[in-house]
């Protein structure tokens, strides 16, 4: 056999008989099932859409889908799929999809396509999630108003994969679930930069003063938790809610 075709065609067979499972969970049109080059789903509305990484793999064995699909929940989106760009050497990526596939069917977000490179380098993947938008319009990091509460929604996704799993599964549903009733002015992902740096952000883009912000975790580590800005009604339609189902909601000041 061709050395080509051994690389690039029947070398990669082994990536849609570990993900061939994937399509049941959205029925594509086109996907892991046909191995072809690009995926075709079938579903209507606005479309959210955010690629992150480069992860490095500690953060791909953990919960890299996860940091990836907070971009859409945030906005008022639903996951739909994701899709993988993975690089290394094939023991990693091979151990890199494994873990990818345990969060994707843990957390409902098929993995139905994407791209792998062979290469004796340090192992990286970027992974792309496509969502569905909920709401009317999408949840801006620029519209705060004024007497809005500033507020921090969920438990920062932290330790082994399963607890981070677990935890981010439920902040997302209470999210969802939430989103029907409560009118949220403004909200960001705590990533890169922390806190300080999603303030600084949301604080710059709206024109606002935040006031009184009191720092609960480290100022600039990732919390892949919600930023969000509410007025004070709708702030206690939130609390009632998490209470209920368990999810941390911290007061951090007000904007002025």
């Amino acid at each position: 056999m061709d050395d080509a075709v051994e690389r690039h065609v029947m070398g990669n067979l082994w990536i849609r008989e570990m993900l061939l499972e994937m399509d049941d969970c959205l029925n594509p049109v086109m996907g892991i099932s046909d191995f072809d080059d690009s995926v075709c789903a079938d579903f209507s509305g606005r479309i959210l859409a955010s690629t992150d990484g480069p992860y490095d793999k500690r953060l791909v064995m953990r919960s890299a889908l996860v940091h990836a699909a907070t971009d859409v929940v945030v906005k008022g989106g639903i996951p739909l799929f994701a899709l993988d760009n993975l690089c290394g050497k094939k023991d990693d990526i091979v151990e890199m999809l494994a873990s990818l596939k345990r969060q994707a069917q843990y957390m409902r977000i098929p993995l139905i396509g994407g791209n792998t490179k062979y290469e004796d380098v340090k192992p990286t993947a970027c992974v792309t999630v496509l969502g569905k938008l909920l709401i009317s319009e999408p949840i801006r990091d620029c519209s705060a108003k004024k007497g809005d509460v500033i507020a921090l929604f969920g438990q920062p996704i932290w330790g082994g994969q399963e607890e981070r799993l677990t935890e981010a599964k439920k902040m997302f549903d209470t999210w969802f679930y939430a989103l029907k009733t409560v009118d949220i002015s403004s909200a960001k992902d705590v990533t890169k930069g922390g806190l300080v740096s999603c303030i600084y952000e949301m604080q710059m883009k709206s024109g606002k003063i935040f006031e009184a912000i009191r720092y609960p975790y480290p100022r600039s580590r990732n919390l892949d938790n919600f930023l969000i800005t509410l007025q004070p009604m709708q702030y206690l339609k939130l609390e009632r809610i998490c209470d209920k189902n368990r999810v941390k909601l911290e007061k951090l000041g007000s904007v002025k």
